[in-house]
């Protein structure tokens, strides 16, 4: 076990359980091979995840949770004037996104694992990301779970630490009361201004349905959206 999930055991907020997942045979090949090229090692105090791409300059997206890595690698595609990082728990899912990176021959894409709680609070200087992307995070539908769920209380404000100047938040959910809970966390502080979605950028159009997006509307949740930006001061 990497160094930084040891460190998120210590968390005193938990907003996943890291499972022992069956690994495929090709995603362990691709965690064994492609791991020093395509992610990003973390040290002890701030690492400068800009200076892990050819052109440090561009923007800096971070996608929380990317799950098999469909939707990341659609919008580093779609989008290579900017830089992506992933950031994921979970072997089986940045073994899935090693591979699809390698295969693309992606330069703008690199992979942090770790749990996001910590690695904001840690290891990320204030203001390094321009957006940050949450796309079905994990809803504890348990009222008695709902604590621990991302999107809420002294991680909003960290959203807000470690977000540039106009930067910007996006979440999809398909749990209706989370996502009345993020709302209602983000409209309360008066840091963020909602964001029609019709100002959404380039890379957010059109992504690709997840395998969890399929399934939420098999069963009949009915995915919704929320963008909000820093306000002006």
């Amino acid at each position: 076990m990497s160094s930084s999930l040891m460190q998120a055991k210590k968390h005193t907020k938990k907003s996943f359980v890291l499972r022992r997942g069956r690994i495929t045979a090709a995603q362990k090949r691709a965690l064994n091979s492609l791991k020093n090229e395509h992610t990003i090692e973390l040290g002890k105090g701030r690492t400068n995840l800009a200076e892990a791409f050819l052109d440090p300059e561009r923007k800096l997206i971070a996608d929380v949770g990317f799950g098999s890595g469909e939707s990341l690698l659609s919008m580093a595609n779609k989008y290579p004037e900017a830089n992506f990082v992933g950031i994921e728990v979970y072997s089986s899912g940045i073994g899935s996104a090693l591979n699809q990176i390698q295969e693309s021959n992606l330069t703008n894409l690199k992979i942090i694992e770790a749990d996001v709680f910590q690695l904001l609070e840690t290891n990320v200087a204030d203001e390094t990301f321009d957006g940050i992307v949450f796309l079905y995070p994990d809803p504890w539908p348990k009222r008695k779970h709902h604590k621990r769920r991302l999107l809420s209380g002294r991680f909003l404000n960290l959203l807000y630490d470690k977000t540039t100047k106009n930067g910007l938040v996006f979440c999809k959910t398909d749990w209706e009361n989370y996502y009345y809970q993020i709302k209602e966390g983000f409209s309360a502080d008066e840091r963020w201004a909602s964001e029609d979605l019709t100002n959404l950028p380039e890379y957010l159009h059109s992504l690709p349905k997840t395998k969890y997006e399929r399934k939420a509307l098999i069963e009949g949740r009915q995915p919704r959206e929320l963008f909000f930006r820093k306000a002006s001061r």
